[in-house]
């Protein structure tokens, strides 16, 4: 990666990982959500090397729900450059609430840059910040046009792109389609107000309590609109588009290597991790294989699929436009445009 242009000020990173990814079902039943792989590589990971690659050297996480396997990931990251803490909270208390969670760690810095720990981006952190000095906003919401906005809180927007108003209501829809995609970057004086907020509500939001209120001091607010890949992993359909589709971008050749023994049909494009033993069986298409990946004969993966480590198929099995967990063993039978994973792993 080429060296980031020099950010403006002190810049420190904050990764909410609180939340209990309850929609993602059981892939989340043992492992918090900021862990759960994308290509076979921790969310939380993609997260905090975009967040180093800007020039952010000091990063913080609020924790809540199985705390203690974030805290873990965090002492051995593979992630040069950038230093991790941690804050643990006893009780859920909103978005904006864990960004308040964190503030004794952000004492002295000149702009802090906020990204939810379910965020699959390839947003350029250090851009939005640049813009955002640029600007002089006391805080930016990185926004996105999607089909629709009404699971999301939606952004009202000036004809100079300053936020005049934010709804998160899922019976109302503004007619831009503009969202928050839950990734801020804010000043001081953002802070503070959010401070003072800090215990006001059960719930802390930054669509319905923090922008608000901003809003109505006067402060500017502003939307920095992104086309670069965004996705919430909020449910499993959005695990598995977010994975196939980093699987066709130039960050498979960040985690993976094509592989040596990939079968000798030609319509396969096989990428490996580790070690594994050889492709038995036939594959078509691009294909991540984890370490210790088993394609026995008889068996068929069709791309594009992301096999997690461990993954086991057996004679018969066919999976197609498919993403497993880790240690995920697959009987007989056709397993397709799915998140796939083994309850006893």
């Amino acid at each position: 990666m080429t060296a980031p242009e020099p950010a403006p000020g002190d810049i420190r990173g904050v990764v909410l990982a609180a939340g209990r990814g309850t929609r993602l079902g059981g892939i989340t039943a043992t492992r918090p959500k900021p862990l759960v792989p994308v290509l076979n590589r921790p969310l939380v990971e993609w997260i905090v090397e975009d967040l180093a690659a800007s020039g952010i050297t000091r990063a913080v996480f609020n924790l809540h729900h199985l705390a203690p396997a974030i805290e873990s990931w965090a002492r051995t990251a593979p992630v040069d450059g950038i230093r991790l803490a941690s804050v643990t909270e006893d009780r859920l208390t909103g978005p904006a609430g864990g960004l308040a969670a964190v503030l004794d760690h952000l004492s002295g810095a000149e702009h802090v840059v906020v990204v939810s720990g379910d965020a699959c981006t390839t947003v350029d952190f250090g851009e939005v910040v640049r813009a955002h000095h640029h600007r002089g906003a006391v805080m930016t919401v990185v926004t996105q046009v999607v089909d629709d906005p009404r699971p999301f809180g939606q952004v009202d927007v000036d004809a100079d792109g300053w936020i005049t108003g934010m709804v998160r209501d899922p019976g109302q829809r503004l007619p831009a389609g503009l969202i928050s995609t839950g990734m801020y970057v804010l000043t001081p004086k953002a802070l503070d107000v959010l401070a003072g907020l800090r215990g006001s509500v059960p719930d802390l939001d930054f669509d319905r309590h923090l922008v608000p209120e901003l809003l109505r001091r006067g402060l500017p607010v502003a939307a920095h609109a992104t086309s670069a890949y965004w996705n919430d992993v909020g449910v499993p359909r959005a695990l598995l588009a977010a994975s196939l589709h980093l699987l066709g971008t130039d960050r498979l050749s960040r985690v993976a290597r094509p592989c040596p023994h990939r079968p000798a049909d030609t319509a396969a494009d096989v990428w490996c991790q580790g070690d594994h033993p050889a492709v038995a069986g036939t594959v078509t298409g691009r294909v991540l294989l984890g370490e210790g990946v088993l394609i026995p004969a008889g068996s068929h993966v069709e791309g594009p699929a992301v096999l997690g480590p461990g993954t086991t198929l057996t004679k018969g099995t066919v999976v197609r436009r498919a993403v497993t967990m880790p240690g995920t063993r697959l009987p007989a039978g056709a397993h397709e445009d799915a998140v796939l994973f083994d309850d006893r792993a």
